[in-house]
């Protein structure tokens, strides 16, 4: 009788074991944070050439949308506001009749524009891995590093 019993509870045991450890592989799943989209998100410049960018204190921090509509780049170079118009074609990027205001900024503030403004005129590849954004060169160099930040 004991050993009519202890079979049952064998298999129970193993199944429910079975069971937690799956679950647990796909809270694992779960927990990883998807792909952020190229289009429609606002993008935080977060380094350029590997030298991190930081905000001046009242001043525009520095990043972009990608509008679906009409392909249109908007955005701030950290002190100018930035338009323009992009083509995407798999991972390949171009950003095309760049332009910007012409306000005169603080000599930091300048020359993260003129740093930005390179880096997206120099730009061939893009990668998006979780919230982060590269934009890199024909040689798959980084250029400038970005952040998805939620507005709402």
């Amino acid at each position: 009788m004991k050993r009519l019993l202890a079979f049952p509870i064998f298999i129970s045991a193993l199944l429910l074991t079975t069971g937690c450890t799956t679950a647990s592989t796909d809270n694992a799943k779960n927990s990883e944070r998807p792909d952020e989209s190229l289009i429609n998100t606002y993008w935080k410049l977060v380094a350029l050439d590997d030298k991190q960018i930081i905000t001046q204190e009242n001043s525009r921090e520095a990043h972009f949308v990608l509008h679906q509509e009409a392909s249109r780049l908007a955005g701030a170079t950290g002190c100018n506001s930035l338009m323009g118009s992009y083509l995407v074609k798999d991972e390949r990027i171009e950003f095309n009749q760049m332009g910007t205001t012409r306000m005169a900024c603080p000599q930091p503030q300048m020359e993260t524009e003129q740093s930005f403004l390179a880096a997206l005129e120099q730009a061939a590849q893009w990668r998006v891995d979780g919230d982060t954004l590269v934009l890199s060169d024909d040689q798959d160099e980084p250029l400038a590093h970005f952040q998805a930040v939620h507005l709402y």
